[in-house]
């Protein structure tokens, strides 16, 4: 059993079993039983009890990871904001990539959630769309938009495709520093040169590379696209980070 683990009630034990399952073997390959055995929960049906299925629960955990990072990124842009706003591309990655900080404040704080996350994109990225869809998810929406308003050299159908493949290489990568981070083994590999630090540059690197097409963004289309409403915001980030086909 994880240490700690029979101090929490039998809900939040499950959630917290659920997703270093989830994270260690993928969501498809956890059993409602094996989740229920790992949270030493004494009643076989306390799963369907507290989330109606192993769906309610997948549900609940995706929207405890999108809160967590939510409430994240929001203190990380307030503070910048503070300060007058981001100034480059190179501050929104930062944001991305390295908050939350403080995962104590978080009712699972293991290293777990980039895992599950990149398991739900590989297997079920329509339930997470839907998901998102249903959802306010804001501050996620105005950091990708802050992104394009940054390089509005890029013609605009460039960089959606580049959000697309940024917002998969920055989830698959964390998952991967995860995994290393919760072996607790040594790995050279990780540990040479400050590994979020790398990928905050990589990250900044693809969404600024040089753009080849010919065909460049008129004055015009430029300010279209950045008088969208929050609606419209919203969906494109959507569109950018998971595309719904």
């Amino acid at each position: 059993m994880i240490a700690g683990l029979s101090d929490l009630d039998t809900k939040v034990r499950i959630k917290v079993c659920a997703r270093k399952l989830f994270a260690e073997r993928g969501v498809e390959a956890v059993t409602v039983r094996e989740i229920v055995a790992a949270s030493g929960a004494k009643n076989g049906g306390s799963l369907n009890y507290y989330f109606k299925s192993k769906e309610g629960l997948i549900t609940e955990l995706l929207a405890d990871v999108f809160r967590d990072s939510s409430d994240g990124w929001l203190d990380a842009l307030s503070e910048l904001q503070s300060k007058g706003g981001p100034r480059s591309v190179r501050d929104i990655v930062t944001i991305l990539v390295r908050w939350p900080e403080d995962n104590s404040k978080q009712e699972d704080p293991s290293p777990t959630a980039n895992r599950f996350l990149n398991s739900l994109l590989s297997t079920r990225r329509k339930m997470v769309r839907d998901f998102l869809e249903k959802g306010n998810f804001s501050v996620f929406a105005q950091l990708l938009r802050y992104i394009r308003q940054l390089k509005p050299d890029l013609p605009q159908a460039v960089m959606e495709q580049r959000l697309i493949y940024f917002s998969w290489y920055i989830i698959s990568a964390r998952a991967a520093h995860e995994s290393y981070v919760a072996s607790g083994k040594k790995n050279p590999i990780w540990e040479g040169y400050d590994p979020l630090e790398n990928l905050i540059d990589c990250g900044v690197g693809l969404l600024e590379a040089p753009c080849t097409v010919a065909e460049k963004q008129t004055s015009a289309a430029t300010k279209s696209a950045s008088g969208v409403n929050k609606h419209q915001a919203r969906s494109r980030a959507l569109d950018a980070a998971f595309p719904s086909a």
